[in-house]
């Protein structure tokens, strides 16, 4: 397989994924994703990798050099190439899609709660006074991950702030990143569905009387679970200390 020639040949040449890329002016997780069959490179990428591992096109490709047509079947092959690599996009392109629909509908579920529009569904004046959760000041930390792309990770963040917002009344969200991909992992296998965690901090105010979290305190280490559903989306299904 491509993945499994683009692997064997970096390491028989030395490299590390980290410096193919740079001869490849790409970043490290491209690499790492053609090596776990997640990607593939376009017909220019090939003969970019041809140069730099020192091999012909069709070695990569699995086949022996001078094989008959091989110019041919390199263009079928390139055009495969084409055709996967633009699957691709276009499913990258649907969850950015569907992160940007999910976000427009939290925006304006938030301007309907400013407003005390949302009637019948939340009280207009909370217990006390208590505010609703707060991730105005939310920072993120940018973690690697070669089980998921970027997109879905912020993607789960922000499904994660929306039900802070709902759930976490006179607390404050201030940082949350994904935890990391041995502890997803581990989850996932538990599981037995694609589960990515998310690590955070919050702070606490003056709660509801039936808060379970103690007042004017710091919670450190709080882990967000979150579970990939049969149609593909993300959704949160446990949160606390692991």
């Amino acid at each position: 397989m491509l993945s499994d020639n683009i692997k064997n040949l970096r390491k028989k040449k030395g490299y590390t994924q980290e410096t193919l890329a740079q001869a490849l002016n790409i970043v490290r997780q491209t690499v790492s994703k053609w090596e776990k069959g997640y990607s593939v490179p376009d017909a220019d990428m090939l003969e970019k990798l041809s140069e730099v591992l020192e091999v012909p096109v069709s070695e990569l490709l699995g086949k022996p050099s001078g094989a008959p047509e091989q110019a041919s079947e390199l263009e079928k092959i390139s055009a495969q190439l084409a055709i996967i690599n633009e699957q691709l996009a276009r499913e990258m392109a649907r969850r950015k899609r569907n992160r940007k629909i999910g976000l427009i509908v939290a925006a304006a579920f938030a301007f309907l709660l400013i407003t005390g529009f949302v009637v019948g569904l939340i009280p207009v004046v909370r217990e006390h006074s208590i505010p609703a959760g707060d991730v105005s000041r939310t920072e993120t930390v940018n973690v690697e991950s070669d089980m998921y792309f970027p997109l879905e990770i912020e993607e789960c963040i922000e499904i994660i702030k929306r039900d802070f917002i709902n759930d976490f009344d006179g607390c404050e969200l201030t940082i949350i990143y994904y935890a990391g991909d041995e502890i997803s992992s581990v989850e996932t296998e538990e599981r037995g569905v694609s589960t990515l965690v998310l690590r955070s901090c919050f702070n606490t105010g003056k709660l509801p009387r039936d808060s379970s979290l103690n007042e004017n305190s710091t919670y450190e280490d709080w882990y967000w679970i979150l579970t990939r559903q049969s149609g593909g989306a993300w959704r949160h299904v446990d949160h606390g200390y692991l």
